[in-house]
C-alpha cells in the first residue's frame, strides 16, 4: 500500500470527523517536516474521495505557519498534567485516606 493509497482510504475512513482526519495526518507531519513534497499533496487533493474540507485542511497541514499545521503537531506533543500528576501522587501514597477512588 503507497502513501496515496492509505491517506484516500484515511479520507473515506474519517468522512465526517475532523478529529480522525487530523489523526490521519498526524502520522506524517511533524516539526521538522513532512514525508510528503507539494506535488504530492496537490495529487492527493485532486482525488474525488476527498472532501471539501479534507482537502482544505491537508493543504493548510502541510503549509508552513498555519493554525492548522500548529494544531496537528500539538496531537504529537505530550500533555502536561502537573494537577493530575499531584492527585495521582497523593492517592498512590496513601496521602489522601479521605478520598477513595
Amino acid at each position: 500500500m503507497t502513501w496515496a493509497d492509505y491517506m484516500t482510504m484515511a479520507a473515506q475512513h474519517s468522512k465526517g470527523s475532523t478529529q480522525h482526519w487530523f489523526r490521519y495526518i498526524c502520522k506524517y507531519i511533524d516539526k521538522c517536516g513532512t514525508v510528503f513534497s507539494p506535488a504530492d499533496v496537490d495529487a492527493l487533493c485532486a482525488d474525488d474521495t476527498l472532501t471539501l474540507f479534507q482537502r482544505v485542511s491537508l493543504r493548510a497541514a502541510f503549509s508552513e505557519n498555519t493554525l492548522t499545521r500548529e494544531h496537528i503537531l500539538s496531537l504529537n506533543r505530550s500533555a502536561t498534567t502537573p494537577l493530575l500528576d499531584v492527585v495521582r501522587a497523593k492517592t498512590v501514597n496513601g496521602a489522601d485516606e479521605n478520598h477513595k477512588f
